[in-house]
Parts: structure tokens; sequence; C-alpha cells
């Protein structure tokens, strides 16, 4: 009888830890990233550290390589458009976005959308994408990883 009591004790407290919801959070990389195929999601500009309102996305850029693709989401508008890397961290970005109207997001957008156009290297740092103008640096991204 003891046994079955125990066993019952047992069975509900394991039944009780499956009603846990799973989020999926992003997972910040160890090591160098791959300038492609990376959600790089905004962490700096102006050499302040950028924070997503919580109602709002993350201002991010995620690069494809096979297609040359770039895409994201700058603020307000999603961003397209193609790039080019050549050696020693030489980047062209040819970005576009689409034009919706907003206002509490604007300067961040139009921040980041002439950052890329004036871009021409890049360096990886740890988890982190700097894009530089020269030995200017434009903006900070970075890399997420999600589950």
């Amino acid at each position: 009888m003891r046994f079955f009591v125990l066993l019952m004790l047992s069975l509900s407290m394991v039944a009780c830890r499956g009603g846990k919801k799973k989020v999926h959070t992003p997972k910040v990389p160890k090591g160098d990233a791959e300038i492609t195929n990376t959600y790089w999601r905004l962490y700096e500009m102006n050499g302040k550290q950028i924070q997503t309102p919580a109602d709002a996305r993350d201002v991010f850029i995620r690069l494809n390589r096979k297609r040359s693709e770039l895409e994201g989401f700058a603020g307000c508008n999603m961003i397209g458009g193609t790039h080019a890397e050549g050696r020693h961290g030489v980047i062209k970005f040819e970005p576009f976005s689409t034009l919706a109207i907003c206002e509490d997001r604007v300067e961040i957008e139009q921040y980041v959308l002439k950052a890329l156009v004036r871009a021409n290297r890049y360096v990886i740092n740890d988890k982190f994408l700097l894009l530089y103008d020269e030995n200017m640096l434009l903006a900070t991204f970075e890399a997420r990883y999600y589950k």
C-alpha cells in the first residue's frame, strides 16, 4: 500500500510539471558568427545602445549568401535588397524599404537605411557585426539565433 501511495505521488508531481509553456527566446552564440544566414539585431547606433520597446519588433538584418539578398526590419518598414561581399571584409548593400508611415521609430529607421547605404566594410567580433564607412563605425548588430 505504501508503495502505491508513493507511486501515485510521484506520478502526480511529474504530471504537474508538464503544463509549462515553452518560450522561444534567442540564443546568443559563442565565438565568431557568420555574416550570412544570421539574424543581426541592431545593438548600437551613434554610440548609443538600442533598446527595443516591449510592444515593438527588433530592428534587424539577415543576409542570404546564395541569393545575395538582404532582408530585415528597420523599425517601421521591412527592408529588402541585395548585398555583395568582397575580400577582407568589403561589403556593399543596396537596400530598399516599404513605405508605411510611422512616427515613433522613424529616426532609427532612417539611420539604419543610411548606414546600410554608406557601409563599405564590416568586421565580425565574436557575436557583433560592425559596419563601417572606411574607419567610421556606423552601426553595431548583435547575432541572435532562435531554437
